[in-house]
């Protein structure tokens, strides 16, 4: 179906998809693999029960599970779920107005279960960041990536800071002609694979024209860095107002069913702004040397599903 008549289906039955993987507003997409089980949830902003959580067994039929945020803690921006030692966490940037002296924080909740029951938000203690992405480092201690190429440690528990905020990378040089909102280093991802740790990004501001966000990697043997940008950059990028869809970035890299790799990000659809960011999956592929390139090229065309897995709810957790 078209954008103005409703939710569309991704699935087209004969072992090929059409994005937007999952129709309407969608921004900020973290998609989170746990074994067989696909889990995703975006910036719900000021609508409460917020965080909410869909779930999947192959990337492209989802079902919404449960809304885990029940607590106002203000508008709810893009989040990061992880999981150490069996136990789920969900990492939330909220801006509350009514705070005026604190008003951007860091919260997380927890569960056992990623169908919950979700716990009360907790303050983190760490204020006037966004886009917490967790990552464990190669000496087992646990870290949020935060916007502007920030970082930050964080208790063994994952319940609060451990250390100061700092800067540990400068994002990718945008070319000066290049038709963007900002520079707007954001939405870190860190993946760790073969040795490497990836880390994604988006930059170049996603609400301004068509060509602004784009999907950045850069990777390091050490979580502490050096941080060397991809030759490839920016990976995925939206380079004409003619194409079907803007914007696009904000990007979680993750392993299909059938093992196959893919960025889950967002982006306006030509024409259906209105929409809101959508959620959009691109194939990607390693190069040689290790690096991640995009397959799905501008993703007008039908794209081969993921490999495996089934559109079942069975099982969930």
């Amino acid at each position: 179906k078209s954008g103005m008549e409703g939710q569309r289906i991704a699935d087209l039955g004969n072992g090929r998809f059409l994005n937007p993987a999952l129709a309407g507003d969608r921004p900020d997409p973290n998609v989170f693999k746990d074994g067989e089980d696909y889990y995703a949830t975006f910036s719900s902003f000021d609508y409460y029960p917020g965080v909410p959580i869909w779930y999947s067994r192959d990337l492209v039929n989802w079902t919404p599970l449960i809304a885990a945020l029940r607590t106002n803690i203000g508008s709810v921006w893009a989040l990061d779920i992880a999981k150490v030692d069996g136990k789920y966490f969900i990492y939330i940037p909220a801006l509350d107005h009514a705070d005026a002296q604190r008003p951007l924080k860091i919260w997380v909740i927890t569960a056992d279960r990623m169908s919950g029951p979700w716990s009360e938000p907790v303050d983190m203690k760490i204020d006037t960041y966004i886009d917490p992405g967790h990552a464990v480092g190669e000496d087992g201690r646990r870290y949020l990536f935060l916007n502007g190429g920030h970082r930050v440690r964080i208790s063994d528990d994952g319940l609060s800071a451990a250390g100061p905020v700092e800067h540990v990378y400068d994002g990718w040089p945008i070319p000066e002609d290049w038709i963007v909102e900002g520079f707007a280093l954001e939405g870190p991802k860190i993946l760790r694979k073969d040795g490497w740790f990836y880390y994604f990004s988006g930059q170049g501001g996603t609400a301004g024209p068509p060509t602004s966000h784009m999907v950045v990697v850069a990777r390091s043997r050490s979580i502490d860095g050096p941080w060397e940008n991809c030759p490839h950059n920016p990976i995925v990028h939206t380079a004409s107002r003619e194409e079907p869809w803007w914007s696009r970035g904000h990007a979680t890299a993750i392993e299909g069913p059938g093992g196959r790799w893919w960025l889950a990000y967002h982006g306006y659809e030509n024409g259906f702004r209105t929409l809101g960011r959508q959620m959009l999956l691109d194939p990607i592929e390693w190069t040689p040397d290790g690096w991640p390139k995009a397959m799905g090229g501008d993703l007008s065309r039908p794209l081969p599903k993921p490999g495996g897995g089934s559109t079942t709810t069975a099982g969930v957790r």
